[in-house]
């Protein structure tokens, strides 16, 4: 996935990418940014917002328990700066059913 924001997309801020059913995967330096922005350690920040993700092979993020991302509140992301890069990527490279922000699968 790209990193950088689609050029056509613009953000509402409305949260509704934050409660999309699936995971955030971490990858890469994910977890040590967030963890550094929370003033926390690796260890801590995988015990408090890291869960298996379904594929057994990664972490991704926790969520809420109406299924809305752990890092969201009043619809605003509470790491935004240093949000995981499946985050930053979104929504370029992605393909999912129902999405208006997504670009069609083509």
């Amino acid at each position: 996935m790209n990193p950088e924001p689609s050029p056509s997309f613009d953000c509402l801020r409305c949260g509704a990418c934050c409660r999309w059913p699936g995971h955030v995967l971490l990858a890469g330096d994910d977890i040590p940014r967030l963890a550094a922005h929370l003033g926390i350690s690796e260890r801590d920040f995988i015990g408090r917002y890291a869960v298996l993700a379904s594929n057994r092979r990664q972490l991704s993020l926790a969520e809420q328990p109406d299924g809305a991302c752990v890092f969201l509140e009043n619809n605003a992301c509470r790491v935004y700066p240093d949000r995981p890069a499946q985050c930053r990527a979104f929504p370029l490279g992605w393909s999912v059913p129902g999405c208006p922000a997504c670009p069609p699968a083509g």
